[in-house]
């Protein structure tokens, strides 16, 4: 089934494709704003395999309608479509979906070639054009070998045995800053995992977000947390926007946002401190590498997904410090796809360990 938000005089665009597939498609036709939408609608539509948006259908801005396609990779495992015409591969907007690994963009100007296009969408393996090429075969080139992580059957052994693990802290009120590069680099990905993978470990977090673009509560709605008073609760987990906590806990987990002046002199100000950054294209190796040097006083961790291997002699001489590989995952409440990043990270504050009972 798919699920198509368009213009009125767009409604019947995927007919011929869908039906092709003998796929249902779920029409939502007029002018809407996208984030209010996934919020308050898309319920009712989670049986969806496919999630098609016409670009001009909707009002907001491109930040925030990037933003809610975010909401919705986090609620949802459909693919996303956007149709936006006469877009081409520089734009801003192209960068932006490719960056949170939305692949299937229709951009023909014409109908033929925008029929064409939305029928390779909805085939077995999407869209070709903007997905990574395979990395070449590097038998003679090991030069950012140390970058690649190896799943192992030890490691699986490693992962399996540490979700059974309960630690006990002692430690009160320890800040970690977590802070982006740019944009939607995962910072705040990272920031609620590992949250949550203190809570499910036996210890005390919560999440403070000094983001100042106030998506805490587009992910509340999204996530169903609760509220308490000025604040949202969820399995354990107190979640504040904009204010100081209000108890004690182990760890206080920060979100800065992106690299922003008064954002990277309070970040300095934390005990642990992480920076999140793309590392595939080449703008953003740049970014990371830039985003460093404002921050480098305080050596912080960089986090990051496997750097593009064309880049990795430029990723090797510009990004000083070592970094921790982290997978992308779509719940962005998930604890334990890097639960080994998140274990090192706090690491030094595990005072013991022992087993569930």
């Amino acid at each position: 089934m798919i699920l198509f938000i368009s213009r009125n005089e767009s409604a019947n665009l995927l007919d011929e494709a869908a039906s092709e597939k003998s796929l249902h498609i779920f029409k939502e036709s007029g002018n809407y704003k996208l984030s209010e939408f996934i919020i308050m609608n898309m319920r009712n539509f989670s049986s969806c395999r496919y999630f098609c948006v016409e670009r001009l259908a909707v009002s907001d801005d491109d930040a925030d309608f990037l933003e809610a396609l975010q909401s919705l990779q986090a609620m949802s495992n459909a693919r996303i479509i956007v149709i936006h015409e006469s877009l081409n591969d520089v734009d801003n907007l192209v960068k932006g979906l490719l960056q949170i690994g939305v692949t299937d963009i229709v951009t023909a100007p014409d109908m033929d070639g925008k029929l064409n296009q939305i029928a390779e969408c909805l085939s077995v393996d999407g869209m070709i054009r903007y997905k990574p090429k395979p990395a070449k075969s590097r038998d003679n080139d090991d030069s950012d070998e140390e970058y690649e992580p190896k799943e192992t059957l030890a490691k699986s052994i490693i992962l399996k045995e540490m979700e059974d693990e309960y630690y006990r802290f002692d430690c009160l009120n320890i800040k970690i800053g977590v802070i982006g590069t740019t944009r939607r680099v995962g910072t705040t990905t990272i920031a609620m995992g590992l949250a949550n993978f203190i809570k499910n470990h036996g210890g005390t977090a919560c999440y403070v977000s000094l983001d100042m673009n106030r998506h805490l509560e587009n992910i509340a709605n999204a996530y169903d947390f609760d509220i308490e008073d000025d604040y949202y609760t969820y399995d354990a987990i107190d979640f504040y926007e904009s204010m100081k906590p209000k108890y004690d806990y182990n760890f206080i987990i920060t979100d800065f946002g992106d690299l922003k002046r008064e954002a990277a002199r309070k970040f300095k100000e934390s005990d642990i401190h992480l920076l999140c950054g793309a590392s595939y294209r080449l703008h953003e190796v740049l970014e990371l590498s830039e985003g460093l040097k404002s921050v480098k006083s305080v050596k912080p961790q960089i986090l990051t997904y496997i750097p593009n291997p064309e880049y990795g002699q430029l990723f090797s001489s510009t990004v000083t410090n070592k970094p921790i590989i982290i997978k992308p995952v779509k719940n962005m409440l998930d604890f334990r796809t890097n639960g080994l990043v998140f274990k090192g990270i706090i690491e030094k504050y595990i005072v013991e360990t022992s087993k569930r009972l």
